[in-house]
């Protein structure tokens, strides 16, 4: 399996597209600045509470929704395009289908991770310059960063195994592309829809529960709910993936 990991790493490394979306990631961390400090400036003592470098670590995490269409051009160009045309050559070279997705899904959630990295560390160094990183980073805050970081990626991987299980199942760039569009409707129907449609949603869609995870004085049963509802989406999304790959016919 190692070794079909540096054969994905190797076809990242030498392909146009994924500079392309590095570009992509530089223009959207411009926008979310410029949104940024449209929040943390309007008028109002509790958006002076976010005028800190820590917030901006939450509200890049929050923007999983807008940012997930630049991962899913990604995963439509990584997963998708590449198994519908050359994916099947790895199966045939007598490696098993499991360890081909299993190997395709890691670099995936690396290199998704790198580029998150990109904007939130240009979030970061900018908001941190402007008001500084945190007011007072003592014992408290500490461990609220660690939690908001941890939780952070857990849940914004968990969404992005959503994308990459539509990649694999459809084996089409362009559906693996709108794919986020099931997010905004998600939230639509998370917030519109009567009981318990809205509880279901939110533990189908961990962007949901997780933002309410992140706030700085969450409960405690939301932040349960945020890890169960990450880990469980990721691993069902991951069997329904290699699943379907086991009993397909791939040509």
């Amino acid at each position: 399996m190692s070794n079909l990991i540096r054969g994905e790493f190797y076809k990242l490394r030498k392909s146009k597209y994924f500079i392309g979306i590095i570009f992509l990631t530089l223009i959207i961390s411009y926008f979310l600045l410029r949104r940024f400090y449209a929040i943390v400036t309007s008028v109002g003592t509790p958006f002076l509470e976010l005028q800190n470098g820590m917030y901006s670590i939450e509200y890049a995490f929050e923007n999983i929704i807008g940012t997930s269409f630049i991962f899913s051009l990604f995963a439509g160009e990584f997963v998708a395009k590449d198994l519908k045309n050359n994916m099947s050559k790895s199966f045939t070279y007598g490696y098993k289908r499991s360890k081909v997705i299993l190997s395709k899904l890691i670099v995936f959630i690396i290199y998704f991770l790198f580029l998150e990295l990109i904007y939130i560390t240009i979030l970061v160094i900018h908001t941190s310059i402007a008001y500084g990183f945190y007011k007072v980073l003592n014992y408290s805050a500490i461990l609220y960063l660690i939690r908001l970081i941890v939780i952070g990626i857990m849940y914004n991987v968990a969404t992005m195994s959503i994308v990459f299980m539509i990649a694999i199942i459809t084996k089409s760039n362009v559906c693996t592309v709108v794919s986020p569009a099931l997010f905004m409707l998600a939230i639509t129907a998370s917030l519109n829809s009567k009981a318990p449609i809205p509880s279901v949603v939110s533990f189908v869609f961990p962007f949901i529960v997780g933002e309410k995870a992140l706030a700085r004085f969450a409960p405690n049963l939301d932040i349960i709910i945020a890890i169960i509802s990450s880990v469980a989406i990721f691993t069902i999304t991951t069997l329904i993936s290699l699943l379907y790959v086991k009993h397909k016919d791939i040509k």
